[in-house]
């Protein structure tokens, strides 16, 4: 199903000022006449803290009073650690191959202090006795994974503790195409998982008006409830301010209706197994008709899920309705460098102004980890700067930047006030993580 993978080092520190790097040829005047500075070049990501809006914080602040949600303080930080330590439900061939393994080592351990010959009864016995211990030591060693009931509580449990950084994520994520692309309008917006709505306000950030038809999917009718109620100003029977804003429990089965940006943020993880994560991401893709964006938390599980997610999209057959292409993080098609590489996964950071209902507001941070997929082929003009998928390290006279480039390949670079451009010295030293660098 996945492409052969290829990993390639990181280059080692020591080769790398020889590296020959140059400033985007497209942006050299723009620079030399101080149109871009090196701090806000067009590769800068934008979006340093985010803020629910005033309106919908209002909303959510009534809605919680109502509830008297206050209570339920001490449960929301167990769902926030429990989403964030969540696992991919395990396969059964996974499962099976591990039964397969204990049973034969305990076989062999049961088996070998036996020193006479057992009669039928016995040997069944000892056989039941083998089973029974396999099962034990399989209920402690293979993860058991459960999709989550969000009933009435519990959706009041998520909204304490998600809305801030999944609306922060969102914003930042997004802006990805508002910058790439600032003249873009979406007209229709499709959201799997919908949850409490934090994918409709954040596409309003930057689109207010310009959606003509909102359509969420999420299997629980309490988070439905909430969202609505969030869109009403913590009102009931309200009238929506959107017309054209639709709430389902499951996928719509008819395939001809698409939308310009579909999304599936913090959901994968809810689908039982593989075969039915990728039956989604189809699903989705079909109904695509410019950006499929798939967000997930920035674990090893959470980078698997939506690495997953894009090899499968870009291994489809390369006909007029599946031709896409990574449009972000991604400068490449290629097989993604980090896949092997369990221990970084390919994620990023996000500042966010906490909920501050339960105790003041204060800035922390969320890591997740994302693709977006762009319907087409990749333009021809499409600059694939590099993408820096780690914090530079800022030292005196040099930065060391590692970056994901156009060629499938980790590269870790050394800039020096001595051996580069002072232009190119200059955007590397204010880069951040997740930033693309404009260098060829």
């Amino acid at each position: 199903m996945f492409r052969k993978l290829k990993y390639s080092h990181i280059s080692s520190l020591s080769a790398n000022y020889s590296t020959k790097v140059s400033i985007d040829p497209n942006l050299k005047e723009s620079f030399d006449a101080q149109i871009y500075k090196p701090r806000k070049h067009p590769g800068t990501n934008r979006v340093k803290i985010a803020s629910i809006p005033a309106d919908i914080r209002k909303a959510i602040k009534i809605i919680l009073d109502d509830a008297r949600a206050k209570s339920l303080h001490q449960e929301s930080i167990k769902l926030k650690n429990h989403l964030q330590s969540r696992l991919l439900p395990p396969e059964e061939k996974e499962i099976n191959l591990k039964a397969a393994q204990i049973h034969d080592s305990i076989s062999q351990r049961t088996f070998s202090k036996i020193n006479k010959e057992l009669s039928q009864e016995e040997l069944q016995n000892m056989k039941k006795q083998v089973q029974n211990t396999v099962f034990n030591i399989l209920k402690t060693n293979v993860y058991r994974w459960g999709n989550i009931s969000y009933d009435k509580p519990t959706s009041l449990q998520y909204l304490m503790t998600r809305a801030a950084p999944e609306y922060a994520v969102l914003v930042r994520v997004l802006d990805e195409i508002r910058r790439v692309l600032p003249d873009y309008k979406p007209r229709s917006f499709f959201d799997f998982g919908s949850g409490v709505g934090t994918g409709t306000w954040a596409l309003n950030t930057y689109w207010k008006g310009e959606i003509y038809e909102y359509f969420c999917v999420d299997t629980s009718a309490h988070m439905h409830d909430l969202a609505r109620l969030i869109l009403c100003e913590g009102k009931d029977n309200v009238e929506l301010p959107y017309k054209c804003y639709y709430q389902r429990q499951f996928l719509p089965a008819s395939t001809d209706l698409r939308y310009n940006i579909v999304l599936s943020a913090y959901s994968l993880f809810e689908l039982p197994s593989m075969k039915s994560r990728l039956e989604t991401i189809q699903k989705l893709w079909n109904k695509t008709e410019d950006f499929l964006i798939i967000i997930e938390h920035g674990t090893n599980a959470g980078f698997r899920a939506v690495n997953e997610a894009r090899e499968f999209i870009l291994n489809l057959p390369k006909d007029s309705s599946n031709r896409g292409y990574a449009f972000s993080p991604c400068p490449n098609d290629s097989v993604c460098p980090r896949y092997l590489d369990h221990q970084t996964p390919c994620n990023f950071l996000m500042k966010y102004e906490s909920l501050g209902y339960h105790s003041k507001s204060e800035v922390l941070a969320d890591l997740y980890t994302y693709v977006i997929l762009r319907k087409g082929d990749r333009p021809n003009d499409d600059p694939q700067w590099p993408r820096i998928v780690r914090a530079p390290i800022v030292r005196s006279g040099h930065t060391i930047c590692r970056m994901c480039t156009a060629q499938g390949e980790l590269k870790e670079i050394i800039f020096s006030k001595g051996k580069h451009d002072q232009t190119m010295y200059r955007c590397a030293r204010s880069a951040n993580w997740g930033d693309l660098l404009p260098i060829k």
